[in-house]
C-alpha cells in the first residue's frame, strides 16, 4: 500500500470504495475484491485473487491485499452483519465499518482508515509506524 504518493483523486476513490463495500451484498464480494486489488495496489496477480475468490477465501484475499502491517479485528454477527476494525501504520485509533461479509467489512474499514490517514497529514509527511497495540472495545 503506497499512500505517500499525492493523488487528488485518492480521497474520492477511497470514500466511494468504502461506501460500496458497506452497502454491498454477499453476491458483490468477488467484484469488490477485484476492485480492491487495484485500489490497494496489491502485489498479488489477478490470477491469485481469482483463485482465492473461487476457493471462497474472500477474507484471506482481503487480508492479503490490505497488508501484513495493518492491525485488524473482525467480528461476524447475524446474517449479513459483520464488523471490522482497522489501524493503519501511523494511526493511533481504529476505524470500524460494518458490511455484509467479513471480507467487505475489512475492505471498508481499510479504505476508511486510509482516508482518515490522508486527512490527518499531508501525504508527503506520512510516516509508516507500527502501532504498539490497539485499544479494543
Amino acid at each position: 500500500m503506497n499512500l505517500t504518493v499525492p493523488d487528488p483523486r485518492r480521497p474520492r476513490v477511497l470514500r466511494d470504495f468504502a461506501d460500496k463495500c458497506s452497502r454491498a451484498g454477499p453476491a458483490d464480494e468477488a467484484e469488490l475484491l477485484r476492485e480492491a486489488r487495484i485500489i490497494t495496489r496489491a502485489r498479488y496477480s489477478p490470477r491469485m485473487i481469482e483463485v482465492m475468490i473461487a476457493a471462497g477465501a474472500g477474507e484471506s484475499a482481503a487480508l492479503a491485499m490490505i497488508g501484513k502491517d495493518v492491525a485488524w479485528m473482525l467480528s461476524k454477527g447475524a446474517v449479513d452483519s459483520c464488523m471490522a476494525s482497522v489501524i493503519l501504520p501511523g494511526m493511533t485509533e481504529e476505524v470500524t465499518m460494518q458490511a455484509s461479509t467479513p471480507a467487505l467489512a475489512l475492505l471498508a474499514a481499510w479504505a476508511s482508515a486510509a482516508l482518515c490517514l490522508l486527512d490527518l497529514a499531508p501525504a508527503e509527511s506520512v510516516t509508516p509506524l507500527r502501532p504498539e497495540g490497539a485499544r479494543l472495545h
